[in-house]
């Protein structure tokens, strides 16, 4: 499940700098997920279910486990943007050569 690919197709840049590389994204899913939780709550706050703590619990952990392959990926894209950096040279140059 959520596999990453291990060259960019178009500019072969390698997306895994060391084995178990996205081992860190575990830190930034955590934080993702956490942030589902909360804003889960808030909109049970807002429509007048969070009454019960049984169905706030219940509500939260359906919300994560639905969006769960959502949260692993976004996180595996977070973790890698604070490694990768964008090139525009690099983005041009990939750009005019899927044109020709």
């Amino acid at each position: 499940m959520n596999k990453v690919k291990e060259h960019c197709p178009k500019c072969e840049l390698k997306y895994s700098i060391e084995p178990s590389f996205y081992t860190g994204s575990m830190y930034v899913s955590y934080a993702v997920g956490i942030a589902f939780a909360v804003a889960t709550y808030v909109l049970l706050l807002i429509f007048g279910y969070a009454s019960n703590p049984m169905t706030i619990f219940i509500s939260i952990v359906a919300v994560l486990a639905v969006s769960f392959p959502y949260i692993g990926a976004v996180s595996k894209s977070i973790w890698a943007h604070l490694f990768f950096k964008y090139q525009p040279q690099i983005a041009k140059q990939v750009k005019d050569d899927s044109r020709a």
